[in-house]
């Protein structure tokens, strides 16, 4: 039986020459549903804050700044809104809630300045831009306007109003009492809300509106299990599609557009919806990391869209606030990288007449961080690893012999990625560097660790600056037939 087994495995020549084996493309981010010998060969069975954007480059993700260090607001951040205005000149602020009150910083004097104040502690605050002003609701307290310079009560708009819109001039909003209906004011009103401007959606079916989101000229209402789109322009043309009655999503801030899709958090997963139906994108792909998040804090759950990647702001493990991000490259079907130590209540992009930056709400403290700057997290380093897959060169059951692993970098890296190795399901062991140049670092395979069937890379970078790994490189041996001891 033995000799049986044996013939059957390929020949090899009695003194193989050397062959390389080698990582040129790390872009299919992680997948964790598959077993590992069926992963793709450019794919993470496990990575943290690096991404992958193109074909022969592995990064860490950008860091993050404070830009109130020494103005740290009273509780975590419950808003954030830009809000650009004319009176006279063209004027942009960046406005926070935090703690029951409503700011803008003033970036001159690097202060805040309180807009309203003994508003809710509790719930979040959403804003909007009208035609004159700008508007804040929360659910709880009467919604005001500011228009730069005055703050004042919004007449007559539904007191308990939630997640404010601006479409087709009319501004919507969701009453807590009437949480499956939407409210509207009349076009270019918004303190004139007749008593027929409402529509039921879906009334009766024991679920309620959770976000609202304008996309490809529709509104689109979404409910925690299902989504419907309103189209028109008035309440004589008004038609209310049910668009998906399986996947909604969980909270007011956890949908946002990139291009002509709409992506958004179910209780299910990671979803997109194109117009017309929803897809649950994260289930054939990352299901172990998506059984790690905190479904009893999901509905805190937030969405951002920052260089084409979708940023998905969630609680993981045992959080009650949302300390993961993971970002979805859409391009070729799509990737996904989780990255941590971001912690996000809210998002907002703000164009401050020179650059348009990614503001973050801070999660669980008053700060307001800025997102991709720089190579570290508050003067820290961004602590990232990349684990690929468990590689056997296509002869699982050859011994393989090697003297050394080569792995590229970019011309512009400053601190290189340290590299560890774990042989036929070991421990993962950091192998000394032996030799470099600007480019090539050459690592020495010591006696006891340069034979193997199965060969693991992680490949990891814990120190402030910058990392790009461009490719990982094996020149190697294929011993002769496996030695099988014991009779069958």
């Amino acid at each position: 039986m033995r000799e049986q087994v044996l013939k059957q495995m390929p020949d090899l020549p009695a003194n193989p020459e050397m062959q390389n084996w080698e990582i040129r493309d790390f872009s299919e981010g992680l997948i964790d549903k598959a077993d590992d010998n069926l992963l793709p060969e450019n794919v993470a069975r496990d990575c943290q804050n690096f991404v992958s954007r193109y074909v022969g480059s592995l990064k860490k993700r950008g860091g993050q700044r404070r830009l109130n260090p020494e103005a740290e607001l009273g509780g975590v951040i419950q808003g954030l809104y830009a809000y650009y205005y004319d009176t006279p000149i063209a004027e942009r602020r960046l406005v926070a809630a935090a703690d029951g009150t409503v700011s803008w910083w003033d970036f001159g004097s690097k202060t805040w300045k309180n807009l309203r104040t003994g508003q809710s502690s509790s719930q979040p605050f959403m804003f909007e831009t009208c035609v004159n002003y700008m508007v804040c609701f929360n659910g709880v307290n009467k919604p005001w306007k500011w228009n730069g310079t005055t703050v004042s009560d919004l007449a007559n708009a539904p007191v308990d109003g939630r997640y404010p819109v601006l479409h087709k001039e009319k501004l919507f909003v969701v009453p807590v009492t009437a949480p499956s209906s939407i409210y509207w004011s009349d076009s270019f009103q918004p303190e004139e809300w007749p008593e027929v401007n409402y529509w039921q959606v879906k009334e009766g079916d024991g679920d309620e509106i959770t976000c609202l989101k304008k996309h490809l000229g529709e509104l689109v209402i979404f409910k925690g299990r299902s989504i419907h789109t309103l189209r028109g322009t008035s309440l004589d043309d008004f038609r209310l599609e049910e668009m998906d009655s399986r996947l909604g999503c969980v909270g007011p801030l956890a949908a946002a557009a990139l291009g002509p899709r709409l992506y958004f958090v179910s209780n299910e997963g990671l979803c997109v919806f194109n117009g017309m139906s929803a897809t649950n994108i994260s289930a054939g792909r990352i299901p172990k990391l998506w059984d790690r998040i905190n479904k009893k804090q999901l509905h805190k759950a937030v969405v951002g869209v920052w260089d084409n990647i979708v940023w998905f702001a969630l609680p993981e493990k045992d959080s009650t606030y949302n300390n993961l991000i993971i970002a979805y490259v859409p391009e070729d079907n799509g990737k996904f990288w989780p990255w941590r130590g971001i912690n996000v209540s809210c998002f907002q992009t703000f164009d401050d007449g020179t650059k348009v930056m990614l503001y973050a709400g801070d999660s669980n403290a008053g700060y307001i961080n800025q997102q991709d700057t720089g190579t570290d997290d508050f003067g820290d380093p961004i602590h990232a690893y990349w684990e690929g897959r468990t590689f056997d060169q296509g002869l699982p059951e050859y011994e393989k012999k090697a003297k050394h692993v080569y792995i590229q970098d970019s011309p512009e890296t400053i601190n290189a990625v340290a590299l560890q190795i774990s042989l036929d399901y070991g421990n993962f062991n950091t192998l000394n560097l032996r030799n470099n140049d600007s480019m090539i670092r050459d690592f020495l395979l010591l006696h006891g660790f340069n034979k193997w069937r199965y060969f693991t890379p992680r490949l990891s970078h814990d120190q402030i600056g910058p990392c790009e790994v461009r490719g990982l490189l094996i020149p190697y041996k294929t011993g002769y037939k496996p030695k099988v001891r014991g009779d069958s």
